[in-house]
């Protein structure tokens, strides 16, 4: 598709259920619409800096196939991580849940992180082909949070891997880390869905690919990690429903709902990802159409005036 305007993309956050922006991008280069500029906040910052050292998004979902069997990502240990599967009724699973629930309460009360920050930032290596932003093909905006100062900060040069190893640090589960009097984690507590760093930047038409997590299930049993999750859910994805809203198009993947540490629903989530893309490529089209018409005209407008 040809184009004479820079198209930007925004790649939200969600772990696992990054894998759907795998899908999304794969129709966008079937369909040849090219992407000038992206910007990622967590699993998006992944996917983001994957798509910007290749534009190839066919590579990326080999690569993350593999990443997803390496003995380093298993040696994560997320599996053991996930709380949003259906409850079972026994008393005996009960009995479990509560035990799971303590031990991660009793962890986060003493430790700054469940996973291995070294292990996390090895998987980045293997994932990017790349180790700095000079090396990427197109412009690329990664998103971080301070918790000293609540905001977001967005990166664009320097030490890829760095970067990216921040944007993905979910909070209680890797420890943060503090640089310059600034405690960096990552960057869906602040901006679960980066479009402010594409407005920023010189862009015509924007993208959002939103897989927050939206659907809710009753919680039933619950106990205080139950609620403080669920309240943190809740902030979340009213935050990207605002952010979604600045964007000229938005792209939303049913992502079931799932926990950030769902790795299981990878085929769905990549699936899913083509069919909201697939879905939505023909209304996609049609308004970058008349983005093109509109520019074009203002373009002949402003000559007229010089």
């Amino acid at each position: 598709m040809s184009k004479s305007l820079k198209i930007g993309l925004a790649l939200g956050g969600g772990g696992a259920r990054g894998a759907a922006h795998i899908g999304v991008l794969q129709v966008l280069h079937d369909y040849g619409i090219s992407i000038d500029s992206i910007a990622g906040t967590s699993a998006g910052a992944i996917m983001g800096a994957m798509y910007a050292a290749t534009l190839d998004p066919y590579w990326m979902e080999e690569r993350y196939r593999d990443m997803l069997a390496s003995e380093e990502f298993k040696s994560m240990g997320t599996r053991r991580l996930k709380r949003d599967g259906k409850e079972l009724g026994s008393i005996i699973s009960q009995i479990g849940k509560i035990a799971k629930d303590k031990l991660i309460l009793n962890l986060t009360m003493t430790r700054k992180g469940i996973i291995d920050r070294d292990k996390l930032e090895a998987t980045i290596r293997y994932l990017l082909p790349v180790r700095t932003f000079k090396e990427l093909k197109i412009h690329l905006s990664v998103v971080s949070t301070d918790l000293n100062s609540g905001t977001g900060i967005q990166y664009t040069t320097g030490n890829l891997i760095d970067v990216v190893v921040q944007s993905s640090s979910i909070p209680g589960y890797v420890r943060p880390i503090l640089q310059d009097n600034q405690l960096l984690m990552d960057g869906g507590v602040s901006t679960p869905l980066p479009i402010n760093s594409l407005l920023k930047s010189e862009v015509d038409f924007t993208i959002a690919v939103d897989i927050s997590r939206k659907k809710m299930r009753n919680l039933g049993n619950l106990n205080m990690l139950d609620i403080l999750a669920r309240s943190d859910q809740i902030q979340s994805v009213h935050l990207a429903d605002e952010l979604a809203k600045k964007a000229d198009f938005i792209i939303s993947p049913d992502v079931k709902g799932a926990h950030w540490s769902s790795f299981q629903y990878t085929n769905e989530f990549i699936e899913n990802g083509r069919i909201a893309a697939e879905e939505k490529i023909e209304d996609l089209k049609k308004k970058i159409t008349r983005h093109q018409t509109r520019q074009y005209q203002f373009r002949q407008w402003l000559r007229s005036k010089i």
